[in-house]
């Protein structure tokens, strides 16, 4: 699932981003700069994830579809869903999962 900040009201310096009812249980968080040399590969795994786009721009692949992301965006990604992103400029963005 894909959220973009775009689509999504800010209102007195808050935005709201609706995680659909789900329950996630964080195990790491960790900060990524990625780089057009350096993608993060697609993948699979149990636990879910969510990725928050801090600079830059890239395009995250969901179960082989490939999506344009920005700034402030989240991509919700649930257990075993395949997932990567590559950049041709360079994006920094948090993984917690």
């Amino acid at each position: 699932m894909l959220l973009r900040a775009s689509e999504l009201e800010a209102k007195e310096g808050r935005r709201a981003y609706d995680l659909g009812g789900r329950n996630l249980t964080v195990g790491h968080f960790v900060t990524r700069v990625t780089a057009p040399e350096t993608p993060f590969g697609p993948h699979r795994h149990e636990q879910p994830e969510l990725w928050f786009l801090l600079a830059g721009e890239a395009i995250v692949s969901l179960d082989g579809v490939d999506h344009a992301v920005g700034p402030h965006d989240l991509i919700v990604i649930d257990p075993w869903i395949e997932h990567g992103l590559r950049t041709t400029t360079g994006a920094t963005w948090i993984c917690l999962g």
